[in-house]
């Protein structure tokens, strides 16, 4: 098989990380990269948490055990001689990374396989899911290569501290991603939903301001049909006064006003990009 990008093999095993995609990326990968950690067996639990903690602030990633990575850069596939318990793992790093650090552990075991590095073996990936509208994540606890209240990236394939201005592109792709959503649609689309939203409300609404006259109070002694419907009216509340007044809970400034002010804010945009002011 013809060797594929490494982000190619990438991007393809994350979107379906079942056996066999995982087997193809491991038979044509070319070895660790800014996404991809691979190590002989579990590491101590510091380390992986600044593992999780740096691929969570790097977009994703995926640390895969039971591989190793040679000094020539090659990899052996090895295999464990058992599962970690998911639990075990769970315990170990949850005092150290945040909870709403999205992951998600599998495991691969191959009873036979046409790739024959892999025949025989089990093999565990921890998938660090890649959820910018959360960023940063920090450490919470200190322990051995792990220090409290930091921020770690992907640097290269090494995990360090993030500088500065790295932290504030973190908050640059947070605040992108939460805004994101409604950027997807168009200014006519947006003055659309405004429209339904202020019809919602009426501009105008009437009020009781005084209460339709009693039977007793209409004096017509000539003619019983006219009290009869006189009766018949104030049963039905029809001898009730109302006026319109405005809607207390209508918006104070309308759609229209809001149009305008909207036309103006834009003319003074174009006159300073024109540098007319």
């Amino acid at each position: 098989m013809i060797n594929q990008g490494k982000d190619k093999l990438y991007d393809d095993f994350l979107k379906e990380p079942t056996k066999d995609n995982f087997r193809i990326f491991l038979q044509n990968t070319l070895g660790e990269m800014d996404e991809v950690d691979f190590k002989e067996k579990w590491i101590e639990k510091g380390h992986l948490a600044k593992t999780l903690l740096a691929m969570a602030n790097s977009r994703g990633g995926i640390i895969v055990v039971g591989v190793k990575e040679e000094k020539d850069g090659k990899l052996t596939a090895k295999g464990l001689e058992e599962f970690k318990d998911k639990a075990v793992i769970n315990n170990e790093i949850s005092k150290y990374i945040p909870p709403e650090l999205d992951y998600v552990i599998y495991d691969f075991s191959y009873d036979t396989s046409e790739y024959e590095a892999v025949k025989g073996k089990k093999f565990q990936l921890l998938f660090v899911h890649d959820t910018p509208e959360r960023l940063p994540f920090i450490s919470r606890n200190e322990t051995d290569n792990l220090v409290k209240d930091t921020i770690y990236i992907r640097r290269g394939t090494k995990c360090e501290k993030a500088s500065a201005s790295e932290i504030e592109m973190l908050l640059d792709a947070k605040i992108e991603t939460i805004f994101k959503g409604d950027s997807d649609l168009s200014l006519n689309q947006h003055l659309e939903q405004l429209k339904i939203l202020y019809n919602e409300l009426p501009q105008k609404i009437k009020v009781l301001v005084r209460k339709g006259i009693k039977y007793q109070d209409i004096v017509n002694p000539f003619s019983s049909v006219l009290q009869a419907l006189k009766e018949y009216k104030l049963n039905l509340g029809i001898l009730n006064e109302y006026e319109e007044t405005n809607n207390p809970d209508y918006p104070e400034e309308s759609y229209e006003a809001f149009i305008n002010r909207m036309i103006k804010l834009k003319k003074l945009k174009i006159e300073k990009y024109l540098d007319l002011k």
